[in-house]
């Protein structure tokens, strides 16, 4: 479920990794309030943090089986905080979709990393409706 609205997109539940060689994964299902199949547009966009650690970073998007992976935020030393936000955006008829995204760290047990998703419908006319 989406866990709140900032501007008209959806919230989903964020997730933390900070373990060698770890993956988590967030997951949500939009459902469109209408009963007949309408076109839209899934944008989700992954808001990444890395707190320390040289570890390579990898998020992956999965919208309905169309994937986007991305190595993010590559360590640079002496920054505290890094952020960076990957954007996959897919068109589509369902009425249902899953969306997933999960975060991943290869090595370096310090490597600390977060990913808070969002996630915008848009119609044409009709932009950010839920």
């Amino acid at each position: 479920e989406f866990v709140g609205d900032i501007c008209g997109s959806k919230v989903m539940q964020g997730v933390s990794i900070r373990e060698t060689n770890d993956e988590r994964s967030t997951s949500t299902r939009y459902t469109d309030s209408a009963t007949y199949q309408i076109g839209k547009t899934i944008t989700v966009m992954a808001n990444c943090e890395r707190n320390g650690g040289s570890g390579a970073i990898t998020v992956t998007i999965n919208i309905n089986g169309q994937v986007k992976t991305a190595e993010v935020i590559p360590y640079t030393a002496g920054l505290p905080a890094m952020y960076q936000t990957v954007v996959f955006s897919v068109y589509t008829t369902s009425p249902v979709v899953d969306i997933s995204v999960s975060l991943r760290v290869r090595g370096q047990y310090t490597t600390s990393a977060s990913v808070w998703p969002l996630v915008m419908v848009s119609r044409s006319g009709n932009n950010f409706t839920n």
